[in-house]
C-alpha cells in the first residue's frame, strides 16, 4: 500500500507499507472454496513464508 500524507504544517510525506491480511492456510482455504488450486506460495525470499509479504499462484479448476 502506498500512502501520501498531507500534514497540517503543509509538508507532505509518502511511504509504503506491506502487510499480510490473511494467514497462508486461510488464503489457501478461501482459494480452494472458490474453485482454485494453489500451486505455490512464497514471500520472495526463497526461505518459505517468513517475510511480511506472500505471493500466491493459483489455477482455476472448476468448470
Amino acid at each position: 500500500m502506498h500512502r501520501h500524507w498531507m500534514l497540517p504544517s503543509g509538508d507532505e510525506a509518502r511511504d509504503e507499507i506491506r502487510r499480510r491480511v490473511l494467514f497462508p492456510r486461510e488464503l489457501e482455504r478461501y482459494a480452494q472454496g472458490a474453485g482454485f488450486e494453489v500451486l505455490d506460495m512464497n514471500d520472495g525470499t526463497g526461505t518459505g513464508l517468513t517475510g511480511p509479504t506472500a505471493y500466491t499462484v493459483a489455477q482455476y479448476t472448476r468448470r
